[in-house]
């Protein structure tokens, strides 16, 4: 009988979806994975967090109460899901949430330790802020919905949930609108767009600035499905949205993780096309389509040295991007950007004016250290005999 006992994910046992070792939960058994992190392409999705729900073990889906013994909460139906607002008017609630509440006011953010400026971000006007206090934000978001209801009037008519259609924003039991969540912080938190290629803000990230707790993430979506508001989904970041055009048709795509270390490349390196997700294992599909045959660099954080599940998740983007010819995998275009161990990130590594090469994949795979290349060699195996297997029925 499968062990349906639901267990925090740690370092020894990531999350089998986004491969972090915070957050998520899985069965005892790997046969199901809570992710609260990706959502795109999951079975479903739970009830009250909203975490994207996985079946590993495919027999589960036909009676997954009864064979795993699965919070009932789960098994409830759910309430209807809350749709983002289109991206036009998206893109005008954060972009007025960033003029009314800028980076700027708060020097922390552009000052000091891993600040703005400390990244070689010098355009404080692309960032925003959440105050400390949730007063403040109330106010903000009054501001906000007010905007909302004067430009956007047969939007909110046509929706009688309003703001709540913006992720981030929602809708207190006494008709308020409130932004985040309903707590006072010690910091501001800054505020950082992903934009599409054309600059329009499609969701918007929070990080914590400052010490935080063991286990606590530093990187958050504005996003509260829970308290009935839209989620934000798992959009790409097109850090070179302010020049792009017909040139950055033929410049090769640079791959990273995070939209403000994207920013910090194409700061530092603007022979790329660089884009972000959200995490190593979100977005696959997205990020195929924007490749269409140009080379490609991949540069994700170096913790897929210590992380099993991140190297699986990197070799299934590779997978996805390459070319396949019957059973053989074409690489020519894909390369894989390597520094220093010592730093994590390539912002790190160009902040601190380190070495960066550029591998084939081969050579990559031939300097990981031997368990990870069988992680590779294996995951390959899978996708080539379940793409033969396709062809076959």
């Amino acid at each position: 009988m499968p062990d349906s006992r639901y267990q925090r994910v740690s370092r020894k046992r990531p999350c089998l979806i986004c491969g972090k070792p915070d957050w998520c939960s899985r069965a005892g058994d790997d046969s199901i994975s809570f992710c609260a992190r990706v959502t795109a392409g999951a079975d479903r999705l739970s009830r009250r967090e909203r975490w994207g729900v996985f079946y590993h073990d495919r027999s589960l889906l036909d009676d997954s109460f009864r064979k795993t013994s699965e919070s009932r909460q789960f098994s409830k139906k759910q309430k209807d899901e809350i749709t983002p607002a289109p991206l036009e008017i998206r893109d005008f609630i954060y972009a007025s949430l960033l003029r009314l509440s800028p980076a700027s006011n708060y020097d922390c953010l552009t000052s000091g330790q891993k600040s703005l400026r400390e990244r070689g971000l010098e355009n404080f006007e692309d960032y925003g802020a959440l105050p400390c206090s949730a007063s403040d934000r109330k106010d903000l978001a009054a501001q906000v919905r007010l905007l909302l209801n004067r430009n956007y009037s047969s939007f909110v008519r046509e929706n009688p949930r309003g703001l709540a259609h913006i992720p981030g924003f929602w809708i207190n039991e006494s008709g308020e609108a409130c932004l985040w969540l309903e707590k006072d912080f010690s910091r501001p938190t800054l505020l950082i767009p992903y934009r599409n290629p054309w600059g329009k803000i499609q969701s918007c990230q929070i990080r914590f600035s400052g010490a935080i707790n063991r286990g606590q993430k530093r990187y958050l979506w504005l996003s509260l499905p829970s308290m009935q508001s839209a989620g934000s989904g798992t959009p790409i970041h097109y850090a070179n949205w302010k020049d792009f055009g017909a040139d950055s048709l033929t410049r090769p795509v640079l791959i990273t993780e995070g939209a403000l270390k994207a920013d910090v490349v194409a700061r530092f390196c603007p022979q790329f096309l660089t884009v972000a997700n959200s995490g190593v294992g979100c977005a696959h599909d997205i990020i195929a389509r924007i490749i269409s045959g140009r080379k490609v660099s991949i540069a994700f954080d170096n913790d897929y040295h210590e992380n099993p599940a991140v190297i699986r998740q990197i070799a299934k983007l590779i997978l996805l991007i390459s070319e396949l010819d019957n059973t053989n995998i074409i690489l020519k275009n894909i390369s894989i950007l390597v520094w220093e161990r010592k730093f994590k990130g390539i912002d790190d590594a160009l902040l601190n004016a380190a070495k960066i090469f550029d591998l084939s994949v081969s050579e990559w795979i031939w300097k990981l250290q031997a368990e990870n290349r069988k992680i590779i060699e294996q995951t390959f195996l899978e996708t080539l005999e379940s793409l033969d297997l396709r062809r076959q029925l």
